[in-house]
């Protein structure tokens, strides 16, 4: 017998992924989890990785690659991640630090 999805049942699962070909409602599902975890008080962190991602319609405001609270939730912040972006802002930044621990003077 199969056992219901019960998100405010979950204790040591840190990660939940929604995949899945466009237009089965991956993002609803993942914003209606989102918030029964924060509503249940657990800190959620919702990361849209879709270039067609309608977060902003679904919570009303805009998002970027960066983290923010999303207005009117406790609990929950929410980031667009554009992937290439993400990738060069951290390639960025490891490259700036490996420079600096090598830089011979």
């Amino acid at each position: 017998m199969l056992n219901r999805f019960e998100p405010k049942s979950m204790s040591l699962i840190p990660y939940l992924l929604f995949t899945g070909k466009g237009g089965v409602g991956k993002t609803s599902t993942a914003c209606a989890t989102a918030v029964s975890l924060a509503d249940s008080g657990k800190r959620v962190l919702l990361v849209s990785t879709d270039p067609a991602s309608n977060l902003q319609d679904v919570f009303g405001m805009e998002f970027s690659n960066h983290p923010v609270p999303v207005i009117g939730m406790n609990n929950l912040d929410a980031a667009n991640l554009d992937p290439e972006t993400a990738a060069n802002e951290y390639k960025a930044e490891m490259v700036g630090h490996t420079a600096a621990c090598f830089q011979i003077q």
